[in-house]
């Protein structure tokens, strides 16, 4: 089972990561699998979205704050997304700066389990 690890910083308001996972193996899934995401911002207002191939799984959904600083995503408290994708499928994750005039720093946590 793959897991990827993250660790961003997006600019104060307005800023982006269009794809968590571009230039990754796993950009492009090799076969179907159940994907878990889990993830914590240091600061309120980050959003996340999810999609699988041309199916998008989540809109804009706020990320949580950090229970402790510098730590998580907890896989007990932190599931922000549960999806499954087929082969073939680009899968994007991306993030959302709202947070004004603030650098956020973003945990996260993907989940690849095969099919």
């Amino acid at each position: 089972m793959p897991s990827l690890r993250f660790n961003t910083t997006i600019a104060a308001a307005g800023g982006t990561v269009d794809n968590l996972l571009t230039g990754s193996k796993f950009e492009y899934m090799p076969g179907p699998a159940t994907i878990i995401v889990y993830s914590v911002a240091g600061v309120a207002g980050v959003d996340l979205d999810c999609s699988a191939g041309n199916t998008s799984e989540t809109d804009k959904l706020e990320i949580p704050l950090q229970s402790v600083a510098g730590a998580g995503p907890s896989v007990n408290d932190d599931r922000v997304a549960s999806f499954t994708a087929a082969a073939g499928d680009r899968l994007t994750v991306r993030l959302f700066n709202r947070a004004g005039g603030v650098n956020a720093v973003i945990r996260t946590l993907i989940e690849i389990r095969p099919l």
